[in-house]
């Protein structure tokens, strides 16, 4: 992180993922000590950091045909990075201000340093986001929001059941939820994950005597077996030789 910020300039803010090298008290610090705000997205929602995620694939993909074709990935990179993007300029070009020479022959003019028009490409860029809002609300509706000490259901493992818990507080980031089950166990989750319900809380006292009232019925079933008397019936069923073993006269 120093050695791209010592590269790059420190950035105003900083956003990724819920990994552990982000969210420990380390790398708390350093955001501190370097002056930039960082920002975490929902646990377990690819969406809310898809920019990273659809670069990564990008680079995956680029990098398997290099191997498969044979050919250096470095090379690759290098024509991606110089590559115009829709209605806008190269990412190159849009860091650099200049084109990059590639092993495509091109003429000396073409990568001269040219500063771009900011405004513009700002305001093509925030089309372009608003076009994707548009194709994406025509399939989907905004959730209603949570408020504190709602009592919600949501799924802890992608193929599990969905467990009780309740709505501690906003998590300060869109459609983010800080939630606490009954065991007093902290989650963050987006508010896809989360299931409004009419159900009363549970609160910790109940599921202490639901427990304790498991472990009494449970020795009073090993009293009662334990005090039957134990003996080994015999079947009242008539049995009948088979007409193989019964002796002529």
């Amino acid at each position: 992180m120093k050695s791209v910020f010592a590269r790059h300039c420190i950035p105003t803010k900083f956003r990724s993922d819920s990994g552990s090298q982000y969210v420990s008290a380390e790398f708390r610090q350093f955001a501190e000590s370097w002056g930039f705000t960082h920002t975490v997205s929902s646990p377990h929602y690819q969406q809310s950091n898809g920019l990273a995620e659809k670069f990564v694939q990008s680079v995956k993909k680029m990098l398997s045909k290099s191997k498969q074709d044979g050919k250096d990935p470095y090379i690759a990179m290098l024509k991606y990075r110089n590559t115009p993007l829709e209605n806008l300029d190269s990412p190159a070009q849009l860091l650099m201000n200049r084109r990059l020479r590639t092993t495509i022959p091109t003429i000396k003019n073409r990568l001269r340093p040219k500063c771009g028009n900011l405004k513009n490409t700002q305001t093509k860029m925030k089309q372009q986001k608003m076009n994707q809002k548009q194709y994406y609300d025509k399939s989907s509706k905004p959730l209603p929001e949570l408020q504190p000490n709602d009592t919600i259901r949501f799924q802890h493992k992608p193929k599990g059941k969905r467990d009780q818990v309740i709505v501690v507080r906003n998590n300060n980031i869109p459609n983010s939820y800080v939630i606490e089950t009954p065991e007093g166990q902290i989650f963050k989750r987006n508010r896809k994950h989360l299931l409004k319900t009419k159900e009363e809380k549970i609160e910790q006292t109940s599921l202490e005597e639901a427990n304790e009232n498991n472990h009494n019925d449970f020795d009073n079933i090993n009293n009662e077996q334990s005090t039957e008397p134990s003996f080994v019936r015999r079947s009242e069923r008539s049995v009948k030789k088979p007409t193989r073993l019964i002796e002529e006269c």
